[in-house]
C-alpha cells in the first residue's frame, strides 16, 4: 500500500511539472521535440527569454518562475525539482537575486551557469543590503548585450558543436538591443539635465541610470526588503518637489500605493508600472525581454519629457 501511495505521489508531481515550469518554453513543443531536444532551465522569465533568443529552436528553454512572479523571495516547489532533473544546465542571474538558488541547485545534478560571475556589479548604497551587488543588470540594454555575450560563450563551452548557431543568433539579437540602446541614448542626450531623475519604488534601475546619465531615486533598495520608512518617504517627496520631477514610477510586481502618495503630495504624474523581475503574460505589454525594454523606456521617455 505504501509503495502504491509513493508511486501515485510521483505521478502527481510529474503532472504538476508539465504546467508549472514551461511558461517561457518553445510554444510548438511536441512530444517528439520533448524527447529529442535538450532542456535549458532558467531561474526567471526575463533570463529565459534572453536564452531562448540565443538557443532558438535547437533547445527547449524553460523558466522556474512564472510571468508576474516576484523572484527574490520565490520558494521552489517539488515540481520545480522534477522539471530541473530533465535539464542539462541551470542558468541563474546571481548577485543574490535568486535567494533560493543555492539550496535548489544543491539538490540537482546539472551544470550551472551564473551570469553575474562575468559582470561588474553596481553596489547597493544603503540599508540592510548596503555593500551587496544590485542584481538587476539586465534592466539596461547595454548590460543586456553583455548577457547575450556571456550566454553565447557559456553555452558554447557546454555544447561546442552549437557554437556557430549561438554566435549567429546572439549577433542578430544584439543588433535589436543595440537599436534600443541608441534610441534611448539619443533621447537622454536631448533631455534637459534638470529633468534626468528616475524615481521608482525599488532601487532596481541603478544600471540603467548609471549607463545613461540619470539620477536614481527610490522608496526602498530591494523588493525583498520593501519596507518604506518615513525618513525615505520624506526624502523622496522633498527631492521630487525641489527638482520639479515630472513623473514617478513603480514596478509591476509590487503595490504602487506608496508611490501614489509621493505623486499626490508633489503633484507629479504617476508615470506607470515598469517591468523589472518578471515578464508579463503573452497578452501583456512585456511578454518578451525586447518588449519589456521598449515598454519601460517608452514610459520613462513620456514621463520625463
Amino acid at each position: 500500500m505504501r509503495k502504491k501511495i509513493l508511486f501515485l505521489s510521483m505521478l502527481l508531481l510529474l503532472s504538476l511539472a508539465s504546467g508549472s515550469c514551461n511558461r517561457v518554453s518553445n510554444k510548438n513543443e511536441t512530444k517528439e521535440t520533448k524527447e529529442t531536444k535538450e532542456v535549458i532551465l532558467a531561474s526567471f522569465t526575463v533570463l529565459a527569454d534572453i536564452i531562448s533568443n540565443v538557443a532558438k529552436d535547437d533547445f527547449i528553454v524553460r523558466s522556474i518562475t512564472k510571468p508576474g512572479v516576484e523572484v527574490h523571495g520565490y520558494q521552489p516547489t517539488p515540481s520545480d525539482l522534477v522539471n530541473a532533473s530533465s535539464a542539462f544546465v541551470f542558468i541563474d542571474n546571481g548577485f543574490g537575486f535568486e535567494l533560493w538558488a543555492e539550496k535548489f541547485v544543491s539538490n540537482l545534478k546539472v551544470k550551472r551557469i551564473t551570469v553575474a560571475e562575468d559582470l561588474d556589479p553596481i553596489f547597493i548604497s544603503e540599508d540592510f543590503y548596503k555593500g551587496k551587488p544590485n542584481p538587476h543588470a539586465w534592466i539596461s540594454p547595454k548590460r543586456g548585450m553583455l548577457y547575450v555575450d556571456i550566454l553565447v560563450d557559456s553555452l558554447s563551452e557546454l555544447r561546442p558543436s552549437k557554437r556557430t548557431l549561438f554566435e549567429e543568433n546572439g549577433k542578430i539579437y544584439k543588433d535589436k538591443l543595440s537599436k534600443i540602446d541608441k534610441e534611448f541614448s539619443l533621447f537622454i542626450n536631448n533631455l534637459n539635465k534638470d529633468r534626468r531623475y528616475l524615481v521608482s519604488c525599488e532601487g532596481a534601475f541603478s544600471y540603467l541610470t548609471n549607463d545613461y546619465g540619470l539620477e536614481e531615486v527610490y522608496l526602498w533598495p530591494v523588493n525583498a526588503e520593501s519596507q518604506i520608512t518615513p525618513k525615505r518617504m520624506t526624502r523622496t517627496i522633498s527631492l521630487v518637489k525641489e527638482k520639479n520631477v515630472p513623473s514617478v514610477f513603480c514596478e509591476s510586481t509590487v503595490s504602487n500605493e506608496s508611490q501614489m502618495v509621493v505623486a499626490n503630495e508633489t503633484e507629479a504624474n504617476f508615470g506607470g508600472n515598469l517591468f523589472v523581475d518578471s515578464l508579463s503574460d503573452d497578452n501583456g505589454p512585456a511578454s518578451s525581454y525586447i518588449k519589456m525594454l521598449e515598454h519601460n523606456l517608452d514610459l520613462i521617455k513620456k514621463g520625463l519629457f
